[in-house]
């Protein structure tokens, strides 16, 4: 009998020395805790099938909360289990059953990846995603955005442009930074909408005001070191100094300074101190 609906890949691509993949799986009933211990076992049975025995104990599995993780010869693959959409409407219970959130998301997933697939037919949208995604992993400011928003953003900076003309790929991340450093991203802003979302829902509102600010400035200091030809310094290429973003920094001889976080956190008033403090 075959438990599961269907399995859906949702990566778009590999990163060098990143070996990780993601996949939907779709189970035609609610998914329980214990269907993910099943599963878990299951996949480590098979996938220990085709390995040799010494290599066997190089596999393990690791719950999350919503699936779970295959690692073996560090590669990994994240399975994140779901249900037919119609299921999210019945009574969950919370001690049995995955949370609603998490089966909300990962059917979400599905959308964004078919949506991708769809419409980052640009080479350049898809070589953007790789060096944004490399900016996450290594790029502090970065690594609160996640790889939707990233999927956006570079459908964004390669489709939406005046003229409608294809651009190269360096255009095309020129473009990213200077749409960043512009406060596409910021409150208040056009910003970028969701197309898998019903009404206006903005790309970036899962981001707090600092992560927000953050990403800003940092996209402005990119910026200016690229417009002075820090590219090797961006891209962290072999032999090039790591980029700083807490000092200024000399490119080609000009001086390049990290700009200023704007956003202040909102202060307690004080009658509300003295309140609290009494």
């Amino acid at each position: 009998k075959q438990w599961y609906q269907r399995r859906v890949a949702i990566t778009a691509g590999i990163l060098a020395g990143h070996k990780t993949a993601d996949i939907v799986l779709i189970i035609k009933h609610l998914p329980t805790l214990e269907d993910i211990t099943n599963i878990q076992n299951l996949m480590k049975e098979k996938m220990n099938a085709q390995q040799p025995e010494k290599e066997r104990k190089k596999a393990t599995t690791k719950s999350h909360e919503s699936g779970f993780s295959y690692t073996f010869n560090g590669s990994t693959l994240n399975v994140f289990v779901t249900t037919l959409p119609n299921n999210t409407k019945e009574t969950i219970d919370p001690e049995k059953h995955l949370k609603l959130e998490n089966l909300k998301n990962s059917l979400a997933a599905i959308r964004h990846a078919r949506w991708f697939e769809e419409n980052a037919y640009q080479s350049s949208i898809r070589i953007l995603v790789r060096i944004l995604k490399d900016f996450k992993k290594r790029i502090p400011f970065f690594m609160n955005v996640n790889p939707w928003t990233i999927d956006l953003l570079a459908h964004h900076s390669a489709v939406s442009n005046t003229n409608g003309n294809t651009l190269s790929v360096p255009q095309v991340f020129r473009r990213c930074l200077q749409l960043l450093a512009a406060g596409i991203l910021l409150p208040g802003s056009a910003s970028i909408s969701d197309p898998c979302e019903p009404g206006f829902v903005k790309a970036h509102s899962f981001m707090s005001y600092e992560h927000q600010d953050e990403l800003a400035c940092g996209a402005q200091t990119l910026l200016r070191a690229l417009s002075h030809g820090g590219y090797k310094e961006i891209l962290a290429m072999k032999g090039a100094r790591k980029i700083t973003f807490e000092n200024a920094v000399m490119f080609d001889g000009i001086i390049v300074t990290p700009s200023k976080l704007a956003y202040e956190k909102p202060t307690e008033p004080a009658e509300a101190m003295e309140t609290n403090g009494s």
